[in-house]
């Protein structure tokens, strides 16, 4: 076992379980932003990383998990695998839930990658740049890797791909931000589902600055009809955190209950379950197949049942 991580919760997927099919930080780009840091195996070529039989056998083994999606994502580039296309075609025969690929786009050049990713239900690519001195900038490629050829690639994948396609444009101040009108072309060019905009809010590789969330509102008149899709705040409100521990000293709860209980929408409390299970304050058990949040620790102060 160890292939499979999670279910963690996540706002663009809601309860996501992973697959990793790579060595850690093997990929094809050495984003300024990424939040693993730098790539240790920067490579172009696609090899054999995982036995892929292990992999199914674990999927097999935690099907009957509660999760929204199994997100093949991991620890670098998933089309890199060998073996993406025939895990991913096998694990849609296993689970019942939907299955996404989550990718940076680079090698959706090739039909062969294009045909293996068409086996999900939803990809989400990336986009980042759409000029060689921005995508050489923020994603410092390996050698051989064309903005143009890319960016083709993406607007053959959709002509090929029935599914839902989530393009993220990654945004970070003073390197691509610039750029953003020729991002925008290109990436409404791609004809995606959703373009969601993000920013820098997680520890990145380099010392570089997110956009704030003023700057980022501005985006939305470039990238109309966009979606904004970072954490600026990454707390949870003291009224919620204390209706959430209310409700929570009283019964345990599932995701849906606790949107329906406390009038949030479903990412706000994916967002505050999650801030709150990392600080201790509640845990998560399964409760007839279903996942559900329960306080981890009695509050001390005397609660008022809501």
């Amino acid at each position: 076992m160890g292939y499979l991580f999670g279910p963690v919760l996540s706002r663009r997927l809601g309860l996501s379980m992973g697959v990793d099919l790579l060595k850690h930080k093997t990929c094809n780009l050495d984003c300024i932003y990424c939040e693993l840091g730098r790539t240790r195996c920067l490579t172009r070529y696609r090899d054999r990383f995982v036995p892929p039989q292990k992999v199914l056998q674990e999927i097999k083994a935690r099907r009957s998990e509660p999760f929204d999606y199994l997100t093949f994502a991991g620890s670098g580039e998933p089309t890199l695998s060998l073996d993406l296309g025939k895990i991913v075609a096998e694990a849609r025969e296993i689970v019942e839930a939907p299955v996404a690929v989550i990718t940076n786009s680079t090698l959706l050049t090739s039909p062969a990658v294009r045909r293996e990713v068409a086996a999900a239900d939803v990809v989400l690519p990336s986009l980042d740049a759409a000029s060689v001195e921005s995508f050489r900038a923020i994603n410092r490629p390996a050698s051989d890797l064309k903005i143009d050829k890319i960016i083709q690639g993406l607007k053959d994948f959709r002509k090929e791909f029935s599914g839902e396609i989530w393009l993220e444009v990654m945004l970070v101040k003073g390197i691509n931000d610039r750029d953003a009108e020729l991002i925008a072309r290109a990436a409404e060019s791609t004809e995606p589902d959703r373009i969601q905009l993000n920013t820098v809010v997680r520890t990145p590789a380099e010392p570089v600055e997110p956009l704030s969330e003023e700057e980022m509102k501005k985006m939305l008149e470039i990238f109309p009809g966009a979606e904004l899709i970072p954490d600026w705040d990454w707390s949870v409100p003291p009224a919620t955190r204390d209706k959430l521990l209310n409700l929570l000293s009283f019964e345990t709860c599932t995701l849906e209950e606790i949107c329906g209980r406390l009038d949030l929408a479903g990412s706000d409390a994916i967002k505050y379950c999650k801030i709150m299970e990392r600080d201790g304050l509640i845990s998560r058990r399964l409760c007839g197949g279903k996942l559900c949040f329960q306080v981890a620790v009695k509050p001390y102060y005397n609660q008022k049942k809501i």
